[in-house]
C-alpha cells in the first residue's frame, strides 16, 4: 500500500514583536499571502489526506487553517465528503529530523496520506533522508510530497521518493 508523507513549512512568520516567543509568533504578511496561493493550488490533492498534524508554534497553525480552510472549500465546491483527522502535536515542533521520523512511525496505518506542518531545518533534512534528494533549501510555505510502498512504522532512510516539491516563488511564477 503506498502511503503519502506532505511536509507544509509554516508560512513566513512576523518578527514585529520581541516580547513574543518563538512559539507565539505569527504570521507576516507575505506568509498569509504565501500560505494562501499554496493551499489554494493544491486543494484539490490535499483534500485526499486522511490525517493533518501540525506544531503548536503559531506560524504553523495559522498556515494550517489556510489549508483546511482551502479544502473546505473546494470540497463543498465539490459536494464531495471526505474526513480528515487535524490535530496539534507538541512533537512537531521541532528542529530535528529524528524527532519527525519518529512521530511518523507512529502513525497509524490506517492512514495512507499524511500532513504535517512544521518547520526547518527538521523538513528539508528529512527530506534528504527519505529520498536522498537535496533540496538546498526548503522556503517557508513550501511543500514536499513524498511517496513510500511500505508502512509507517518501516519508513527509513532512503525508503521513499520525492513526487512533489514546490514553493510560492516557484508556482506564483508558473501561474
Amino acid at each position: 500500500m503506498s502511503r503519502q508523507l506532505w511536509l507544509i513549512r509554516h508560512a513566513k512568520s512576523s518578527w514585529d514583536d520581541p516580547s513574543l516567543s518563538d512559539k507565539q509568533r505569527p504570521l507576516a504578511e507575505r506568509g498569509h499571502k504565501a500560505a494562501q496561493l499554496m493551499a489554494s493550488h493544491y486543494a484539490s490533492q490535499f483534500s485526499q489526506l486522511d490525517l493533518v498534524h501540525f506544531s503548536p508554534a503559531l506560524r504553523a497553525q495559522q498556515t494550517c487553517e489556510y489549508w483546511l480552510e482551502q479544502r473546505s472549500q473546494y470540497l463543498k465546491d465539490s459536494e464531495v465528503e471526505v474526513d480528515l483527522q487535524s490535530s496539534c502535536e507538541n512533537s512537531l515542533y521541532t528542529f530535528r529530523w529524528a524527532d519527525l521520523l519518529v512521530h511518523i512511525q507512529a502513525l497509524p496505518n490506517q492512514v495512507n496520506k499524511v500532513a504535517l506542518v512544521g518547520h526547518n531545518p527538521a523538513f528539508e533534512d528529512l527530506v534528504h533522508y527519505l529520498t536522498g534528494e537535496d533540496l538546498i533549501k526548503f522556503p517557508t510555505a513550501s511543500l514536499a510530497v513524498i511517496e513510500a510502498d511500505l508502512d509507517w512504522q518501516n519508513w527509513g532512510e532512503l525508503s521513499g521518493y520525492l513526487r512533489l516539491f514546490d514553493t510560492p516563488k516557484k508556482l506564483a511564477a508558473r501561474l
